[in-house]
């Protein structure tokens, strides 16, 4: 099996690379056990040739017990401005960044007119099918409990302090819900929070 992650290059610079590094050595060890060497990734990412020094890039390693592949891609982000919640099996598994998305795919195929969809696993908010989420309200962020993936962004935010970790239910992404919440952000490693807009809730989340 394979897994993925995908890192920022922003004017020649890798972000968050211990946060990406301490996902893969997790990933690796659950998968293989705690004896399996983990590569390094700022050693495989340092003997790459002509790294970019200006613009934004996607960097997307693809590994198992060693890293298989490097690629840099030029990055621009999606536009969503609409959102559809549906409902996942309650089976579903994406902890670990997987290279088969097949089941988050099916999920993503059933937006219909709006851009993206939020998926509701047991009643809760977990994520988009490629971002977490972080809800704005008057006060204070919430980034769900239970994400189908605990992202590297999502991670560093709530390091920062900067997020509340909550369950937020299907009911909640409509005005006047209890917590206040007026918006909502699709973040990743790709999207920090700065950069990611901020989605109204009520008319532009779709049921």
């Amino acid at each position: 099996m394979n897994f993925i992650e995908t890192i920022r290059l922003e004017g020649g610079r890798f972000h968050l690379l211990g946060l990406h590094q301490q996902r893969l050595a997790a990933t690796l060890r659950e998968v293989y056990g705690g004896s399996v060497c983990v590569p390094d990734i700022e050693a495989a990412l340092g003997s790459l040739c002509d790294i970019p020094d200006t613009g934004i890039y996607k960097c997307r390693i693809v590994y198992d017990t060693d890293i298989r592949e490097i690629e840099l891609l030029p990055y621009s982000p999606r536009t969503v401005k609409t959102l559809k919640a549906v409902v996942a099996d309650a089976s579903l598994d994406y902890h670990l960044k997987s290279c088969d998305r097949t089941a988050l795919s099916a999920l993503a195929e059933q937006k219909g007119n709006c851009d993206e969809v939020i998926i509701i696993r047991n009643g809760l908010v977990t994520d988009t099918s490629y971002t977490n989420l972080v809800f704005h309200s008057n006060d204070r962020l919430y980034t769900p409990r239970l994400p189908l993936l605990k992202g590297v962004m999502r991670q560093h935010l709530l390091t920062e302090g900067l997020l509340t970790e909550a369950d937020i239910r299907r009911e909640d992404l409509v005005e006047g819900n209890r917590f206040g919440i007026t918006g909502v952000s699709l973040i990743n490693a790709m999207l920090p929070l700065e950069y990611a807009p901020v989605i109204p809730i009520g008319i532009r989340i779709a049921s």
